[in-house]
């Protein structure tokens, strides 16, 4: 008698009533209302989550959240004199072609360069997936758009932004480098000028925006939303490691 009245309470802990059972199937039914219970909240939690998602979807291509989050996060220029400009990777395809992001960060780097901001020009990006190394196909762009052999630096392994400082930062104080321009998004500028801080350069950051954090279309709220939500994932990641 005491199983059969654990078994009736139990039952009654998913929610439903009891009724009296017998010896052998009293554990069969319980378990079956159980799962039963189960799956629909298991449902309704399912139908939750999509109509958030839905909705987050709705809100993000059609309002201006996306724009009002990225400004939070966001960086603006601060462009003065230094020892050096470094310009964080991006990506580069298979065939050498350099990403959208890629080709802006390191354009804005060269024109850095000659308006005679520094005399050093950092250029990092490793391979990726079979691709050429993203530091060399950048340093032919500029050898091409006149920059001088001397006056270019490559980091051709460093994979994340944590190892790009950690990696540029010695070499750059080795030639006592110590005022850099950092060239990377308006969104991940937070992010990466902290890493270079601690290894004690002064660092400027300087904006190379793919996607602008004004932008108002459709495809375009949603691509920047995508960045918004990349960033503030990758700053809490790196203040959980930290």
């Amino acid at each position: 008698m005491a199983a059969l009245s654990n078994i009736a309470r139990w039952i009654s802990s998913c929610g439903v009533r009891g009724r009296r059972l017998g010896r052998n199937n009293a554990r069969w039914y319980g378990t079956s209302v159980c799962t039963m219970n189960q799956d629909t909240r298991l449902h309704k939690l399912l139908r939750l989550l999509g109509l958030l998602g839905v909705l987050g979807i709705l809100l993000t291509a059609y309002t201006p959240l996306p724009n009002v989050l990225a400004r939070a996060l966001a960086t603006s220029s601060q462009i003065q004199p230094a020892d050096a400009i470094v310009v964080l990777g991006g990506s580069v395809y298979r065939d050498g072609t350099l990403g959208d992001s890629s080709l802006r960060r390191a354009i804005q780097g060269i024109t850095l360069y000659h308006r005679g901001f520094a005399p050093l020009i950092v250029l990092s990006g490793t391979s990726y997936a079979g691709s050429p190394v993203e530091a060399e196909v950048r340093a032919a762009l500029a050898r091409q758009l006149g920059v001088p052999e001397k006056a270019i630096l490559l980091e051709p392994h460093a994979q994340t932004t944590a190892e790009e400082a950690h990696r540029i930062a010695p070499r750059l104080l080795q030639r006592n480098a110590k005022r850099i321009l950092l060239v990377s998004s308006s969104l991940h500028l937070p992010r990466a000028v902290p890493r270079f801080e601690r290894y004690g350069l002064k660092v400027f950051p300087v904006v190379a925006d793919d996607t602008p954090v004004d932008t108002d279309g459709t495809d375009e709220r949603l691509d920047l939303m995508r960045h918004v939500l990349r960033e503030a994932l990758g700053r809490w990641l790196y203040r959980a490691g930290d």
